[in-house]
């Protein structure tokens, strides 16, 4: 795989993955991804096969990238952790002020 091709789907992978954390789905998505790790390329070759039906309710410019970059396990693990990474600082800045009665 060439360093732009990786480039491109790692933008794509971010995007999804800051989309997710706004929603605050950031753990189910986490749990979702793990699990299909060993398959992934099933789960990218599913989203290939879903794609006609996903288009009709969704304008995804970018679903054939994710699609192709969930069948890489690099870049599901790279995935996993950016979600990881961004559930994390949602959590810090979350967090009260501590107490300084």
């Amino acid at each position: 795989m060439d360093e732009a091709q990786r480039a491109r789907e790692r933008e794509v992978l971010e995007r999804v993955a800051r989309a997710i954390c706004r929603r605050g789905m950031c753990v189910p998505a986490i749990f979702f991804f793990e699990s299909i790790l060993p398959l992934s390329f099933l789960a990218g070759q599913a989203l290939v096969f879903l794609q006609p039906m996903i288009s009709v309710l969704v304008n995804a410019p970018d679903y054939d990238v994710f699609a192709e970059a969930i069948e890489d396990r690099d870049n599901l693990r790279w995935f996993v952790d950016r979600l990881e990474e961004l559930n994390d600082d949602a959590q810090d800045d979350e967090e009260p002020p501590a107490d300084r009665g």
